[in-house]
């Protein structure tokens, strides 16, 4: 068995991709070039014809035809005559006939119904026959691959994963791809969740054998009698072991035992009563990286090659050292070379599979303005027939870039849908097959005249005719306009305002201090009641100023303002009525609120991933789509997220509830301050661990929002006001009870609409005190979602809500530009005078328009809710932690063994937490719910 290697290449001769001449360059003078997304004022538009307009402000318009498919496509496959494609998508499979033609045939393929709880299949890894007879389908959480006769379209077998092979039971497998042997005799598996890679017999449709590969195996490529494995994690998570004594909550930990980097992450420590066990090293073989398997001999496979991929963590880069990995996340293999994808570092690397060691790289980057930047992504790859070309899905560009397979030189892009996937080559080389994860976007999702009919997000595959080489310039410019990367220095005025300076370096004379209050769930239509100048449709306000309340049990009510504060504000600041969540649900919302695109995995996961599980054999179980609130190592970008930017940058900071609600942490009644208790053993950032509120509770509907600005502005009183903590420059709160839960009177709330009544009250309270104390005079707030919940709107399904709160606010002012969840991010960071962290805030729109250089000081008056849907005091419990903490010392320790005692005396319900808020109607009625 031969020893892992480091890259051939060091760091200082990976090449820099520009996509075209005709970008800008870099100039640091007051000329430099001016980029944002290119929709400046324009909404969401679905136009599958013409230009749609993403909620990111980025235009599509893909080369080809695009063809609707069912939602969360992941593969794609032609049968080896080319005459057909099979497309698996989330729990559904289709194939496609005449997919040349300008009406091909969509046909679904029978599929069983799952039993016993078992999920449809999800993961995606597909493969066919060389006779193109059978095809086979990773089933994901069920355990085992389909086999299909495919020209029959139906189900004819199952390879089951779970069960004993090599004297070792193995159970809660889920197979991310597979892959077959050229004679077909072997299909191999890779089994992400078992850290394994499984090979089966064809024949007799059972898993003969398997061997133990890196973290998270994620992609496979076969080349002769070689099976290569890319692993895109990094640790193998433990449980919380139980306390050694009874003094001490049995159910977890209260808040996470280390932050990472750290020797506490990578050793363990003494932490609330227990050991909790470290993660060791984050550069070991079995993390980001690309094993070699010989399969010569099926049923004794032997690890030959070990490649560490993309950049070390921790490894110098422009932008001082990486903070995350390199997310290697598709192989193509061929010959004597395998190409590897690297999403998290941009790279694209070729490995030479003689020496096992990387032959050629290169970044791909979108523009020399933003070379220093990550973004762009790249996810799946597909070699040309004649071995000539790559061809790499853009996640974050939508686009294909079109490469020299061996050099790795980028000749041009090509246009494609919302977030290419994976991508495959006809056999004549005349076309490009793509799945599009996120196709067109949503559209308008409701309204009594909406500009389209509402489709979700459903899925594309994007037919690409292959352009001679002396057409991918026009093409690349596309991509180019489509991205924002064209310089908009002509209009800089017009867009810029001199209390947001866009020149890194330069910070606001105005603004000195930045709060984000963040919320659950909303879109812009179901909130905000008819402010003057707003594009709005009363038809679908939920939480209005005049709405209907009923639910079964409780006294129908008529005309009640719902959420007074959040109307109040938009009439006294600031409000936007042309903003969007990036996300589609919270787990990715989450990504995004601190300023990162969700790597594959993390995307994946959550839309189509497997359940967690603390005490599977399965170690990859641990790790889950059960992150909702918190970035996983495994997510961590290149660069960090906003709390390593603003760290590195010497910016102080505090956070309040965000940043650890990791999979499996128990959130019901009795939890005390934080309203968690944590099973696993995952670390927080480091930058934010130091720097976070251990009394604020996380996402938890047991907890009132009353008590969490209580909590916020007792944090406030006893360590700023009192002069123990300067302010800190930016301050990070989140609100969560505006996602909702289910009426319950005896608890204070007997609507749903007490929870928003309970989320608006908060949130007016504490604007109300930020404006009262010292740094008003130069403060910013700006409030927000972390998706829009699936709730109507008649614009599109992502617009959502964002008010900008600050004495240098335009009062009564309504803001038309397109801003996304990135323009926070953005105007954070030239306000402090930052430069971007990535690709996103660089090319996202800020909220330069919302600001004026004649301030108003007027501090802000909080409304009382209505008392009849929410009243603050029949909200109190003697179980709610406000109760049995209001006496605690100051000075007393986090983990004080009194309060643990204290808090594992408590019981409690449950509160899941799910992508959507609680379903009502138009009129707020509960009893929808």
């Amino acid at each position: 068995m031969r020893g892992w290697h480091l890259p051939l290449l060091p760091l200082a001769a990976v090449g820099l991709v520009i996509l075209a001449a005709i970008a800008p360059a870099t100039d640091a003078s007051s000329d430099r070039p001016y980029l944002l997304a290119p929709a400046t004022d324009e909404y969401a538009r679905h136009d599958p014809k013409g230009t749609t307009i993403i909620p990111n402000g980025r235009f599509l318009r893909p080369l080809g035809a695009s063809v609707p498919v069912a939602k969360w496509p992941q593969a794609v496959v032609l049968t080896p005559d080319g005459t057909q494609v099979f497309v698996a998508s989330d729990g559904a499979a289709q194939i496609i006939s005449r997919w040349r033609d300008s009406a091909p045939e969509v046909l679904p393929v029978g599929l069983p119904t799952p039993t016993g709880g078992r999920k449809p299949p999800t993961s995606g890894g597909v493969a066919v026959s060389a006779d193109g007879k059978r095809l086979y389908w990773g089933a994901g959480d069920l355990g085992s691959v389909y086999v299909f006769d495919l020209p029959a379209r139906k189900l004819v077998g199952e390879i089951p994963l779970n069960g004993e092979v090599g004297g070792r039971k193995w159970e809660d497998s889920f197979v991310m791809d597979v892959a077959l042997s050229a004679d077909g005799r072997h299909l191999y598996c890779a089994d992400v969740t078992n850290f394994r890679l499984a090979i089966a017999d064809t024949q007799s449709l059972k898993v003969i054998a398997s061997t133990p590969v890196g973290r998270y195996p994620y992609a496979l490529s076969v080349v002769g009698s070689r099976v290569y494995v890319a692993n895109i994690g990094l640790f193998e998570y433990s449980p919380i072991p139980p306390p050694a004594s009874t003094r001490w909550d049995k159910r977890g930990l209260t808040f996470p035992a280390f932050g990472f980097p750290s020797k506490e992450a990578e050793e363990g420590v003494e932490f609330e009563g227990r050991r909790v066990p470290g993660l060791g090293k984050p550069n070991v073989a079995e993390s980001f990286s690309v094993w070699g398997v010989d399969v010569s001999a099926p049923d004794t496979p032997k690890i030959v090659s070990r490649v560490k991929t993309g950049l070390l963590m921790g490894q110098p880069t422009e932008r001082g050292k990486t903070f995350g990995g390199s997310a290697p996340n598709y192989l193509v293999a061929r010959g004597d070379s395998l190409w590897v994808s690297n999403g998290n570092n941009d790279l694209i690397e070729r490995i030479d599979l003689r020496s096992h060691r990387i032959a050629a790289r290169r970044r791909l980057v979108a523009a020399p303005l933003v070379k220093d930047l990550r973004g762009v992504s790249p996810s799946g790859m597909a070699l040309s027939p004649d071995g000539r070309r790559l061809y790499v899905a853009e996640s974050g560009l939508n686009a294909i870039a079109v490469l020299d397979a061996r050099s790795l030189e980028v000749k041009g892009h090509l246009p494609t849908a919302w977030y290419p996937y994976r991508v495959a080559v006809s056999p004549d080389g005349g076309h490009l097959l793509v799945t599009c994860f996120k196709g067109f976007g949503n559209g308008p999702s409701g309204g009594a005249k909406p500009d389209s009919p509402y489709l979700g997000m459903k899925g594309v595959l994007t037919v690409v005719p292959l352009p001679a080489d002396r057409e991918l310039g026009r093409h690349t410019k596309t991509v180019l306009e489509c991205n924002g990367l064209v310089d908009r220095r002509a209009e800089r005025t017009a867009l810029t305002s001199p209390v947001i300076p866009y020149t890194p370096g330069q910070e606001s004379e105005q603004i000195k201090y930045v709060v984000f209050i963040t919320k659950e769930n909303h879109t812009y239509d179901t909130v905000f009641d008819r402010i003057p100048g707003a594009k709005h449709d009363p038809s679908l306000l939920r939480w209005g100023l005049r709405q209907n309340i009923v639910h079964p049990g409780q006294p129908s009510l008529t005309d009640v303002p719902v959420m007074v504060n959040h109307n109040a504000l938009a009439r006294e600041f600031a409000v936007s009525d042309n903003f969007y969540m990036e996300p589609e649900a919270s787990g990715v919302g989450h990504r995004w609120l601190i300023g990162i695109q969700p790597n594959n995995l993390c995307q994946m996961t959550y839309t189509v991933g497997w359940n967690f599980k603390v005490n599977s054999t399965a170690p990859g179980r641990r790790y889950s789509f059960g992150s909702n609130g918190s970035m996983q190592p495994e997510d961590y970008p290149e660069a960090g997220a906003m709390w390593e930017h603003l760290h590195r940058s010497g910016i102080p900071f505090r956070n309040y509830g965000e940043g650890f609600e990791f999979a499996g942490v128990d959130e019901g009644e009795g939890n005390g301050m934080t309203g968690a208790r944590e099973v696993v053993n995952f670390p927080m950032p480091m930058a934010l661990y130091n720097s976070t509120c251990r009394e604020f509770p996380i996402y938890n509907t047991n907890i009132p929002d009353q008590y969490r600005a209580d909590w916020f502005i007792r944090d406030y009183q006893r360590n700023i006001a009192s002069g123990k903590m300067a302010m800190p420059r930016f301050l990070n709160i989140a609100i969560c009870n505006d996602h909702g839960s289910t009426p319950n009177a005896a608890k204070g709330y007997p609507y749903l609409a007490s929870w928003m009544a309970d989320n608006d009250l908060a949130l007016g309270r504490i604007v109300e005190f930020l404006s009262r104390t010292p740094y008003w005079k130069n403060m910013a707030i700006f409030v927000t979602q972390d998706d829009a919940g699936g709730e109507p709107d008649h614009v599109d399904a992502q617009r959502s809500v964002l008010l900008v709160i600050s004495p240098w606010a335009k009062r009564r002012h309504v803001s038309h530009r397109h801003t996304t969840i990135t323009s926070m991010h953005r105007t954070l960071y030239q306000v402090l005078g930052l430069p971007p962290l990535n690709l996103w805030d660089a090319l996202a729109s800020d909220f330069s328009d919302a600001f004026t250089t004649t301030p108003d000081f007027t501090p802000y008056t909080v409304r009382p809710v209505d008392p009849r849907i929410f009243d603050p005091a029949k909200a109190k419990d003697k179980n709610d932690p406000d109760y049995r903490m209001a006496r605690r010392r100051p000075s007393m320790p986090m983990d004080d063994p009194e309060d643990m005692e204290r808090l594992a005396e408590l019981g409690g319900r449950s509160s899941r937490r799910s992508g959507n808020a609680p379903r009502a109607s138009i009129t707020a009625t509960d009893d929808d719910d």
